[in-house]
């Protein structure tokens, strides 16, 4: 069992990580949705959420939203060290599901890649960072870190 400063120190790297994956979404995310923002942040080519959620339905446009956006809360939580990160991450993973699923569904229907996003490779990595943080959030609640 690691000394309580190194799972201070494995929960800070996890948190830290957290923040920088789903703020790199977020940041995109905002881009796609927002005109004005996009001309001032062009991202190359193949690189960009706003061809993939034009294409989505509603509810997956949602859930990969809510993902986005309840995985960076989440995410600053656990760098706050605050315990609520464990309820918020673990919607985060509810939602990041729903997004895989219909990652598999838009593949099953020859929609593999929009945009230049390989949906379900897209849709996958945010359910195992989501899971990743989640799991350990709930293992540093657990042992009194968090």
């Amino acid at each position: 069992m690691p000394a309580k400063t190194e799972r201070g120190a494995l929960l800070t790297l996890f948190a830290v990580v957290g923040c920088l994956w789903f703020g790199l979404h977020a940041v995109e995310y905002v881009a796609a949705r927002y005109a004005p923002l996009a001309a001032m942040l062009p991202l190359p080519d193949g690189y960009g959420l706003a061809m993939l959620l034009e294409s989505v339905p509603a509810w997956a446009s949602g859930a990969i939203g809510a993902t986005v956006w309840l995985g960076l809360l989440g995410s600053v939580l656990l760098l706050l060290r605050d315990r609520a990160a464990v309820l918020v991450l673990s919607v985060t993973v509810l939602a990041a599901l729903v997004s895989l699923v219909w990652g598999g569904m838009a593949m099953i229907d020859g929609l593999g890649t929009l945009g230049g996003v390989d949906v379900v490779q897209f849709t996958g990595s945010l359910v195992a960072v989501a899971v990743g943080c989640w799991l350990f959030a709930r293992g540093a609640k657990r042992s009194g870190t968090l």
